[in-house]
């Protein structure tokens, strides 16, 4: 069930509704069932009559009802997708560990790379997720000077705020890790972000060699709080 619409849900929906057509027509990757269903469940949100809908009446008199119109359940819903954010923050709290520290790292993809990762995205953003998590063990190891292993919680984000490709890593992260004997816990106060290069170039080894050649030394753009 749904409650009364956003202004900005609205806006939303009706971005979708003028201007899907075109969008799918110039991007062929998303000319697939999966993402015509995701927008017609959203486009229909909160319409009785192709959604349905539950009717109440009042026990006591009988008289009178009041219908309301069932939701699409759409992750791509922005009322709807509210509920499963809220699910996953509760998930996400029950397995972290009390008394450590988790910091919200952000790792993106070189902009050079990005047409590459659109392209082949079935292949790619599963191995950018991989490499997130050994770029951060690997951080971790240099800034300590011996083998750490954090905990990480990764989410893949395709796109900005601004609308535009760009696959980017939101990583909840251990502040440490354990160390090669997986017993001691080695806490990291203080991160200094000038060696996470080591990210993209662990992102070029899911491209060509001469990407490799052409990006050595160049740094990833890494964002924590």
């Amino acid at each position: 069930m749904v409650a009364a619409p956003s202004r900005d849900w609205s806006v939303f929906k009706q971005i979708f509704a003028d201007h899907w057509d075109t969008f799918r027509h110039a991007h062929l990757r998303y000319q697939t069932s999966y993402y015509d269903g995701l927008v017609a469940k959203m486009l229909a949100c909160g319409n009785a009559e192709k959604m349905g809908y539950v009717e109440y009446r009042c026990l006591q008199c009988g008289q009178g009802t009041h219908r309301v119109a069932m939701s699409c359940k759409s992750s791509l819903c922005l009322r709807c997708a509210k509920v499963y954010v809220d699910n996953w923050v509760s998930q996400v709290s029950k397995v972290l560990h009390e008394g450590v520290i988790y910091r919200h790292i952000i790792l993106t993809v070189p902009a050079m790379f990005r047409t590459t990762f659109s392209h082949n995205a079935a292949v790619l953003l599963s191995g950018l997720m991989r490499c997130g998590g050994r770029c951060l063990d690997d951080f971790y190891s240099a800034v300590r000077g011996k083998a750490l292993r954090g905990g990480y919680i990764t989410v893949l984000h395709t796109h900005g705020r601004n609308g535009q490709y760009h696959p980017h890593l939101h990583v909840i992260a251990t502040s440490g890790g354990l160390d090669g004997s997986g017993e001691c816990w080695e806490h990291l106060q203080y991160l200094p972000y000038g060696p996470a290069g080591a990210f993209e170039q662990k992102v070029t080894v899911l491209n060509s060699g001469r990407s490799l050649t052409r990006t050595r030394g160049r740094k990833a753009r890494v964002i924590a709080s």
